[in-house]
């Protein structure tokens, strides 16, 4: 039986705001980021679409993009640390011109080269990748025949993109980035993860996408 997966990106942060590498520090979302999130809810439950269980990150911006949803479906939240997003070792929080000041190669190969990229004492994208594609592969087996929607991060999204196009992590650069509160749908069956919809916005009003600024289109 297939298992319907939602994934929604957590709304504008207050490290998005403000150009850091958020990574598991736990910022919370901004004004802009908690509207993207119940207007996502908002259209999701009116479109009719059926959710059965909720997961999230347990960092505080996905957690809060998640509670609109658990709110309008009548619906717990199932917290995890194996949904986080890729954890940033020395990069953590800090802004892109410190990163790119202090660990200028390492950071050129995060924009470069994504698919070698390793945060300073932190995750790789290819161990990002591992863990995410099994973290979601269980969810999805853990509810066989049912709607699950999981509010996580940029990269984790990227990860089950990359995956559902049958590629392995090496060409994880090969897919891009969604943007703030998207709505990006996947099936699930026999081991099989297929894209439906990417980077779905729909929902926002052109004023309310958050415009990632240049040479940030990597730094989710």
């Amino acid at each position: 039986m297939k298992t319907e997966i939602i994934m929604i990106r957590h709304g504008q942060s207050i490290a998005n705001a403000q150009s850091r590498f958020a990574g598991h520090s736990d910022f919370d979302l901004t004004e802009l980021g908690h509207k993207q999130a119940e207007l996502a809810a908002e259209y999701l439950y009116n479109s009719g679409q059926q959710v059965d269980k909720i997961y999230s990150s347990d960092l505080l911006r996905a957690h809060n993009t998640a509670v609109p949803f658990a709110k309008k479906y009548g619906l717990p939240i199932n917290d995890t640390k194996d949904l986080r997003e890729i954890f940033a070792g020395s990069w953590e929080a800090m802004t892109v011109d410190e990163i790119y000041e202090q660990y200028r190669d390492a950071f050129i190969t995060w924009r470069t080269d994504f698919s070698r990229a390793r945060c300073t004492d932190g995750e790789s994208t290819v161990e990002l990748y591992h863990r995410i594609v099994d973290t979601v592969k269980r969810i999805a087996q853990d509810n066989e025949g049912k709607t699950v929607l999981i509010a996580t991060h940029a990269t984790p999204i990227r990860a089950i993109d990359c995956f559902s196009h049958g590629w392995e992590a090496e060409r994880i650069g090969d897919v891009s980035f969604v943007r703030n509160a998207s709505i990006s749908i996947f099936e699930y069956e026999n081991g099989v993860i297929t894209p439906k919809i990417i980077d779905a916005v729909d929902h926002l009003e052109p004023s309310q996408i958050t415009v990632v600024p240049k040479n940030l289109d990597d730094v989710r």
